[in-house]
């Protein structure tokens, strides 16, 4: 080999050894820099919003904000036409997981609330011979997501005329029989596991077998990342929700603590005083019995948190 292809190779060797010198350093430098910026930037603007691209036939679309944890795993459900019952607490954001599924698959969005009569889901024939369609005729035959809220307040009756629906893939309205469309899907969602009432959620019926079996079910807790959000990272505020909710639901209180409650918490804060704003935002209905148990549970927690201190001042 000449010398010049010897020095040649030389150089070439001193090139990768510096090139992964100063890779293997900004490896370093990058995993003790970006959690001290993300900290950073949590703390002076509060959580930042997430971006989800997805790619479906051929089109990408973005969902921008703040996305709860189970979303991605709806998300794939949904895509494999794979029927999904939502359950958890109130206000745990349910809804909202629904139309940011409907607006990630660019599909019409339809809700329906409890069902209580058959012709909510079936539409009606009037006097006239005029038919009157509902959100689920036309999700079914136009194609949409399909949101039945309240699947656990609903008759369970009424429910069953589903089955066909979602396992055959028509259904016989008044009009006739109908083929779902190819872009029908249907999200259900409800406060328990259709499993009946339950100390918090009285109004809740006993499923039929059959109506669970046609769904997959994905637990919706409260999101702590929507709860940073809503109240701009507010650690006070969020320390006391976890432990009022924890109090409550050991010592089977009926009190929910949800992101409305929170969000209408941290608008309030500093307009008007903390025991007036906890009596408008979470005491509400409270009997005296049940305020009294959760203010003895909670006087020694947390000492020195001002919404714990309120709380457990309010007479």
């Amino acid at each position: 080999m000449s010398k010049n292809r010897v020095e040649e190779l030389i150089q070439k060797i001193d090139e990768l050894v510096d090139d992964t010198v100063v890779q293997s350093c900004a490896d370093k430098v990058c995993d003790r820099a970006v959690p001290f910026i993300e900290a950073f930037i949590k703390e002076k603007y509060g959580p930042l919003p997430k971006v989800i691209e997805i790619h479906d036939k051929g089109e990408i679309r973005k969902i921008t904000g703040t996305i709860h944890e189970v979303f991605e795993t709806v998300l794939k459900l949904v895509s494999f036409d794979l029927p999904v019952y939502l359950s958890g607490e109130a206000g745990s954001g349910k809804n909202v997981i629904c139309k940011q599924i409907a607006e990630a698959l660019g599909l019409p969005f339809y809700f329906t609330n409890a069902v209580t009569q058959e012709y909510k889901l079936t539409g009606f024939i009037d006097a006239n011979g005029t038919y009157h369609e509902t959100q689920f005729y036309k999700a079914f035959k136009d194609g949409g997501i399909f949101f039945l809220d309240e699947l656990d307040a609903s008759i369970p009756e009424v429910l069953v005329i589903l089955n066909a629906a979602i396992a055959n893939r028509y259904f016989d309205f008044p009009t006739g029989k109908i083929e779902a469309h190819p872009d029908f899907r249907i999200i259900a969602a409800g406060n328990t596991f259709g499993t009946g009432a339950d100390h918090v959620y009285s109004g809740r019926y006993c499923l039929d077998g059959a109506s669970l079996d046609r769904f997959n079910t994905v637990l919706v807790p409260y999101s702590q990342k929507i709860e940073e959000a809503i109240t701009g990272g507010d650690t006070e505020l969020l320390e006391f929700c976890y432990e009022f909710r924890k109090l409550a639901k050991d010592s089977g209180n009926k009190v929910i603590f949800s992101y409305r409650g929170l969000g209408s918490i941290a608008k309030l804060k500093d307009s008007i005083p903390l025991e007036d704003v906890l009596k408008i935002c979470l005491v509400k209905g409270m009997d005296k019995d049940d305020l009294q148990l959760m203010q003895k549970g909670l006087a020694d927690k947390l000492p020195d948190n001002k919404y714990n201190q309120a709380f457990v001042n309010i007479c």
